[in-house]
């Protein structure tokens, strides 16, 4: 009855085809552009399929025999190999690292790749069949080898067939989904060893959310843990809680942390103080706008000031410490600054000393001296310091190469510097412990260039490394430049403009 309604209605005053044409090409053109996306992403799929397939090539012709035996000094550490995924336990140390400059990606991604590419090819045929002809994404072939690949074999070729046979249009996380179900039924104990192998990743991170801010997070711990760190923090927060106090709770929960990480000696803990580095050029530290960084974290300009420099009358400086009259004009400039914050005022008395201050080049972003307030104010160590003829580098020579590198020289690496080795480039005692021989590695690809077959390493010129992997790939690295990125690296030029010549002066 309805049809016969809707067909004996009257046209509307005005409408015809014509009318429509416009709307009707409209949605066709959308039409044929979702097709030819669907058609890419499937040819994407088969590439990423054929990408598991030669990565997995890769691994077998790397074997993990051709590492240094446990027992033999310089071996990976137990905790290293423990920490490794077991699908990589036949695989070399090395290989990661080899991905990873072959294809400009992290070390983190390349051993991601290379975990699914051999859980793909050995224990998910059929997951990488369907990823090949373009029936689901890389992201759904994840989901398969994270919740699928710890099963039994013969377990786990079930719990494919089934989710494969009902894959329809899910995405990604409903497949996670509904993989987790078609476990947690074929295998009792699943929940169990997943709970066991996330406790094995437990860990603590920092992640940067921008403007010198950053979130703490701790994971992978049992919930009732961190329940229990939550109710604790509250109890503190409302103890802390005053009358004419402006904070909210989570604000005094969050202070609470801080106060319990850092404030040393209280809470019967034994005291653990903080060490702080401020980078920045001395415009900035004059009253600039260009932002600095704090532990390799870009922070505003009016935080490096106030971190970076004590008030001229600190009694941490000596009176008897007649250096200051010998100043340069550049170092005795530095006097003048102005409404700085007291830093103890800042971070209590959490920190060890007063911060360190990286001056760098405004121009090329090298590092020019590592100082601090009252040096700067006086002049002293502008410049790298002196090298030493031990072995083991001195401590303002460590702390100066590690503000120089900030990060492992090694292609992708971003380990911290403070947290690295020093390498001499050319080995001591034929090379100097200098700065201009030094570099940051971090423990792995400190042990890479002692070790791994095939790796070479030389130094350039302006503070330049050359790596050179097994294959013959060269590589090139420079110290961070600040503050920009964008920056040319030292000893290098930027290209000529490609594009139209601009207008001739006076523009």
């Amino acid at each position: 009855m309805f049809d016969s309604i809707v067909a004996e209605a009257p046209p509307r005053a005005g409408w015809s085809d014509a009318a429509f044409a416009p709307l009707r090409a409209f949605l066709e053109q959308g039409g044929i552009l979702l097709d030819l996306l669907r058609e890419e992403q499937q040819a994407i799929s088969s590439s990423q399929a054929w990408r598991a397939r030669w990565i997995a090539d890769f691994c077998r012709a790397r074997p993990a025999g051709n590492d240094r035996p446990d027992t033999e000094i310089g071996a990976a550490a137990a905790a290293t190999r423990a920490g490794r995924p077991e699908v990589l336990l036949s695989v070399s140390e090395w290989a990661v690292d080899e991905v990873a400059a072959a294809l400009s990606v992290t070390s983190a991604t390349a051993q991601s790749w290379m975990v699914q590419s051999l859980q793909l090819v050995h224990r998910l045929p059929a997951t990488l069949a369907a990823l090949e002809q373009g029936e689901l994404t890389w992201e759904h072939a994840t989901a398969m080898c994270q919740v699928l690949a710890p099963l039994d074999d013969d377990l786990r070729a079930e719990a494919e067939g089934r989710l494969l046979a009902r894959l329809g249009h899910k995405t990604p996380t409903q497949l996670r989904a509904a993989a987790h179900r078609v476990v947690q039924r074929l295998d009792g104990q699943a929940i169990t060893r997943r709970v066991q192998a996330a406790l094995r990743a437990r860990a603590v991170a920092v992640h940067p959310t921008g403007d010198g801010l950053g979130t703490l997070a701790v994971t992978d711990l049992p919930l009732p843990v961190l329940r229990a760190m939550e109710d604790a923090l509250r109890q503190y927060a409302d103890a802390a809680s005053a009358p004419d106090d402006p904070r909210t709770r989570q604000q005094r929960m969050a202070d609470c942390l801080v106060d319990l990480v850092l404030r040393p000696g209280e809470h019967g803990l034994a005291p653990v103080q903080a060490q702080l580095t401020v980078l920045a050029t001395v415009r900035t530290l004059l009253g600039g706008d260009e932002p600095g960084e704090v532990g390799g974290d870009v922070v505003p300009a009016e935080t490096v000031r106030a971190l970076g420099l004590l008030p001229a009358d600190d009694p941490a400086d000596d009176p008897a410490d007649g250096s200051a009259a010998t100043a340069d004009s550049a170092a005795t400039d530095c006097t003048d600054l102005a409404h700085l914050l007291d830093t103890r005022s800042l971070c209590d008395t959490a920190l060890a000393a007063r911060p360190q201050i990286g001056l760098v080049d405004e121009l090329t972003g090298q590092l020019l001296a590592l100082t601090d307030g009252g040096g700067l104010r006086a002049g002293r160590a502008l410049g790298p310091p002196p090298p030493t003829d031990a072995y083991r580098p001195t401590d303002p020579l460590r702390r100066f190469v590690q503000l120089r590198d900030r990060r492992c020289r090694f292609p992708g690496c971003r380990r911290p510097g403070r947290r690295c080795d020093q390498h001499h480039v050319t080995r001591w005692p034929a090379g100097d412990t200098a700065a201009e021989n030094l570099c940051c590695l971090c423990r792995h690809h400190h042990r890479l260039v002692h070790q791994a077959p095939g790796w070479q390493l030389h130094a350039l010129p302006a503070g330049g490394l050359r790596f050179t992997t097994p294959t013959g790939q060269v590589l090139t690295t420079w110290p961070d430049g600040h503050p920009a990125d964008d920056a040319p690296p030292p000893g290098r030029t930027p290209r000529p403009p490609t594009g139209p010549p601009g207008d001739p002066p006076p523009f």
